[in-house]
């Protein structure tokens, strides 16, 4: 704002109208301080001068001198007393009621014509709500979201703004979002693009305090170097220099340099992986990134890409080191797709989205709609890399907003950019080669495309680059839309080559603040020869990667030789004084054995197949660019002895049963298992993923190995029962003497409970193993490890009920929010009053009876639905697939000696829960009571679901002192552990409500 606060300054409203012609909020018109007092003071020489009571004729010249003088006393006040009070003094003048009450009363008038947003509601009781509005965020607000900023932080998670509103606002934890301060929690709910931009860019320039303080120290930091408007700016710079940015705290300190995991969208390989950076250290992380976790090992400056092979919630990763916890949102339930950018990286649920194609990640039974119901084209669809799910390419042109639509309900609804809207274009990435944290690298400059621009105005977008990590651009230049779609060049003025890491930002306000940062080799490529790299029998193919670079770049090797067991090699490619190391990776297949007792992990050697062996489960491959996969078991003289397909396919991983594949080896001397993969272009490859040999080596050495004693334990109970658990179903039930309580895994129930959740033992014998040892006997206290937070919601679900009976326990709030999200709604309703909605629905009963005639196949599809998203374990479509998952093996059941035994045992039981438990007594009534009219002397196995309930609820009963009689014996715990072999789900989801009941009678009891 420039001229003269007094009255004669004819051009002063004009002049602030200008400024606000392209925005709805005050704060993005960016009015210094200095020019928000200089707006108070002409509003009151103006008011001075005019008659008494002229209060109309003021409103009606000078809305938007008024306003800027109201915004900005809302802005930079620094006390809490009365508003009007403290403007009046601000402007130089008596105070005026009626002033005071016109300005309230045609609020809505002067802002629409001055051209600025109003919301009505805001102003209902008092103009104040709606002038901080307009403030964006006042000094105090500022200070109150820096503190935000610190905690969230020290806690150690990743220090971005997306992170903190990934964090604050999960669905189900809404007790986090009253943190945010009130000013802030305001704009992101009428201007949530903008407030999204403020957090980020105030979080990004603490961290930058903090990783570069020489740098980005307070006297460098203006409003162009970090995009905030300069009246947050100065409240920001105010805190920097009251008190530094974590200031004591060294170890948060040191997250603030530290790069964080990230999930990641690989188009050519068809796969989603968590990429986890590197560090100056070697670290070894337990990560859970689908059924079961695994150890990973990761070398000094060496970054790991961890395939994400289920549909999860988040990605966990614990480090074994330090005990440092990182957690990377993956999908919610109740809004179930993962949108992608064109190089991979996730799209933030906070951020609308580009007027064009974008890559969603759906389950293949959702809908996606924009506005009013109206369908997204979809332009390309592929196989997801989860069961149930796809990748679809949409086209949100024309669209307003994207909303997914599943079983009647609706997820979030997300912002659509308007079709006038830039877009940063990438090129694709050179194949198989990253820096040394994973990112991909460019050989080509991105472009910005600038939308056609039909008005007769002129439109201009800000352009800016610098590299990633620095103050100032290297470019920051305006590019004048056209009536056509035009392709800038970023670093225009920029000599070439280009190598580095670059920060690439196009805007024309905070509501559109487009950022990408890309690694980039200006003219260097690469050929892989094979494009990829299929086992041999002593690792890989070998290969070569051979480099071509353009004028002003070099690389160090030209030609990169890779022997079988080499998977990847570290070059370093220069332009001038410039350097960006490389890691050569060619694209490859990795192999996968599962087996009892052993870590499993993705391997480029062979693995192995021992027909004599028990413990057979599953061998997987994982082949880029495989449209699919088929097996065939070859003999010694590599002739076909048989073939299958692959029974489970996620992306670019195809599995198969080990058991099959063993039975038809069983007369072999020795053969191989070899995978038939073909490719994009029609064509087959084979290749050896397994040798088959009978008396293998046991002792086979994980590749990274467990040293906590606890889990330890539990691998070798695991590997110690796998030849009961799949021995032939005529064979007689194990002495019951033969499983006796582990000592050593019941010592301390809740460490031991912890070590099972993390230990490698598959999601379907952790319930089998959880009885086996008598920890299913035992009560649980709270845990001072986050206990309610998790991976496995079962285990978590356990633990989180002992805290949430335990009035002391600190958290509650976040204790109840994770049993609801994770455990389910029913999991509080049982806690409460011991009693279900329905107990009676998610297990066998007429329905089921009714599909028994048909096929696998059919019955799946049937219910293939309550499969695909994974929600609360307690919730109906989670209890119904478990009980699926029992009928699939009541054949397997009814065939073991132990379902003839069970009833009896059962029958016995039943009276103990009765006298002890009418509401654990009801529950397992209820299911009685689903099977009227079911003929269940011809099909005893219906009775399943009651007999599971029964165990589940006299050991937790026992577990919680409130059995008054009887308990599970030797011979009990080895029929419920043979249940558990045959439906591990059912048998889970069983616990956690016996459990449930059990806790609170305990609760109650104790007064």
């Amino acid at each position: 704002m420039t001229g003269s606060a007094s009255p004669q300054t004819a051009d002063i409203e004009t002049t602030i109208r200008e400024r606000f012609a392209p925005v709805a909020l005050v704060v993005e018109a960016n009015f210094t301080p200095d020019e928000l007092r200089e707006a108070q003071r002409s509003l009151g020489a103006l008011m001075r001068d005019m008659p008494a009571g002229a209060h109309i004729a003021l409103i009606t010249r000078h809305p938007a001198l008024i306003i800027t003088a109201l915004v900005g006393h809302a802005t930079i006040r620094t006390s809490d007393d009365d508003f009007w009070d403290g403007f009046f003094t601000a402007i130089g003048v008596n105070a005026d009621q009626s002033f005071s009450a016109a300005v309230s009363a045609f609020a809505g008038d002067m802002l629409r014509e001055a051209g600025l947003r109003d919301v009505a509601s805001l102003r209902a009781d008092d103009l104040l709500p709606l002038l901080d509005l307009h403030a964006g965020l006042t000094p105090r607000t500022v200070d109150a979201l820096v503190d935000v900023i610190e905690r969230h932080v020290s806690a150690g998670r990743a220090p971005s703004g997306t992170a903190i509103l990934d964090h604050l606002t999960e669905p189900g934890f809404g007790h986090r979002h009253t943190v945010l301060p009130a000013g802030f929690r305001v704009l992101l709910e009428q201007a949530p693009d903008i407030a999204a931009t403020f957090l980020a860019r105030i979080c990004a320039t603490l961290v930058a305090s903090v990783a570069s303080p020489g740098e980005w120290n307070a006297d460098r930091l203006t409003p162009a170097t970090v995009d905030l408007p300069p009246t947050i700016l100065a409240a920001v710079s105010e805190r920097l220099e009251r008190t530094a940015f974590l200031s004591g705290d060294t170890d948060a300190a040191a997250l603030c340099s530290a790069r964080f995991p990230e999930l990641r969208y690989d188009a050519a390989e068809g796969s989603l992986t968590v990429i986890v950076p590197s560090d100056a250290a070697a670290t070894t992380w337990r990560v859970w990134a689908g059924d079961a976790p695994e150890q990973v090992a990761v070398g000094a400056d060496e970054a790991a890409v961890i395939p994400v092979t289920a549909a999860l919630r988040e990605c966990v990763l614990v480090s074994l080191d330090n005990g440092a916890r990182r957690s990377v949102p993956v999908v919610l339930p109740g809004d179930p797709v993962v949108l992608f950018a064109p190089d991979g990286r996730v799209m933030s649920r906070h951020r609308t989205l580009p007027a064009g194609h974008v890559v969603a990640l759906v389950p293949n039974d959702a809908e996606l709609l924009g506005a009013d119901r109206a369908a997204v084209p979809i332009v390309e669809t592929r196989t997801g890399p989860w069961d149930g799910w796809l990748l679809r390419t949409i086209d949100l042109e024309g669209h307003r907003e994207l909303t997914v639509h599943r079983d009647g309900r609706a997820g979030q609804t997300r912002r659509v950019r308007p079709a006038e809207s830039p877009s940063i274009e990438l090129p694709e990435p050179l194949a198989g080669i990253t820096t040394r944290d994973g990112d991909p690298v460019f050989g080509e400059r991105p472009l910005v495309d600038l939308p056609a621009h039909l008005g007769d105005d002129v439109k201009e977008w800000r352009v800016r680059v610098r590299r990633a990590g620095e103050i100032d651009w290297l470019v920051d230049y305006p590019w004048a839309a056209e009536d056509y779609v035009t392709s800038a060049d970023p670093f225009d003025g920029v000599e070439g080559p280009l190598l580095g890491r670059y920060e690439i930002v196009v805007s024309d306000s905070y509501g559109l603040d487009l950022r990408r940062v890309a690694d980039i080799a200006e003219g260097l490529d690469v050929v892989h020869e094979p494009a990829v790299r299929l086992p041999v029998d002593k690792g890989l193919t070998e290969s070569t990667t051979e480099f071509t670079v353009d004028e002003g770049l070099s690389v160090v090797d030209e030609t990169v030789e890779f022997a079988p067991d080499v998977t990847e090699l570290i070059t370093t490619v220069s332009a001038g004084s410039d350097q960006l190391e490389l890691v050569v990776r060619p694209p490859h297949a990795l192999v996968r054995i599962e087996r009892s007792g052993v870590p499993a992990a993705w391997q480029t050697s062979l693995a192995e197949l021992d027909v004599t062996a028990a413990d057979h489960h599953r061998l997987a491959v994982y082949v880029p660019g495989a449209v699919d996969v088929s097996f065939a078991l070859l003999d010694g003289n590599l002739e076909i002895v048989r073939e299958w397909d692959a029974d489970g396919r996620s992306g670019a991983e195809f599995s198969l049963a080990t058991r099959g594949v063993a039975d038809a080896a069983k007369r072999l001397v020795s053969g191989t298992l070899v995978a038939l993969i073909d490719d994009e272009s029609g064509e087959t490859d084979e290749a050896p993923v397994a040798t088959v040999v009978r008396g293998g080596d046991r002792t086979v050495v994980p590749s990274v190995v467990v040293e906590d004693p606890l889990i330890n334990e539990w691998m070798s109970l695991d590997a110690a029962h796998a030849e009961e658990t799949s021995a032939p179903a005529d064979e007689p039930l194990l002495d019951p003497a033969e499983a006796p309580v582990d000592e050593l895994l019941t010592a301390d129930p809740t460490a031991s409970l912890l070590a099972l959740a993390d230990s490698p033992v598959s999601p379907d014998r952790v319930p089998a193993m959880f009885i086996r040892s008598g920890l299913a006997e035992l009560p649980f206290a709270p845990s001072g490890r986050t206990a309610a937070s998790h991976p496995n919601p079962y285990i978590g679900c356990m633990l989180a009920m002992s805290e949430i009976a335990d009035p002391s326990a600190p958290d509650r709030d976040e204790v109840q929010s994770y049993l609801v999200t994770r455990g389910g709604d029913e999991i509080l309703r049982l806690l409460a009053s011991g009693r279900m909605s329905d107990p009676r629905t998610g297990v066998f009963d007429r329905n089921v009876l009714a599909v028994d005639a048909m096929t696998r196949d059919q019955v799946d599809m049937l219910f293939q639905h309550f499969r695909i998203v994974p929600g609360p374990v307690l919730d109906l479509d989670m209890r119904t697939s478990a009980t699926i998952d029992a009928f699939h093996r009541r054949v397997d059941w009814m065939a073991d000696p132990v379902s003839l035994e069970a009833p009896r045992h059962v029958n016995t039981m039943l009276r103990d829960v009765r006298r002890s438990s009418p509401e654990m007594y009801d529950l397992i009534a209820a299911r009685n009571e689903a099977l009227d009219g079911v003929d269940t002397g011809g099909n005893p196995w219906m009775l399943l679901s009651m007999q599971s309930m029964c165990f589940a609820a006299v050991a937790r009963l026992q577990a919680h002192g409130r059995l008054k009689q009887g308990g599970l014996t030797d011979e009990g715990r080895a029929m419920w552990a043979r249940l558990a072999d045959y439906f591990p789900g059912m048998v889970s989801t069983d616990v956690l409500m016996a459990n449930a009941v059990a806790v609170r009678a305990a609760a109650l009891a104790r007064g």
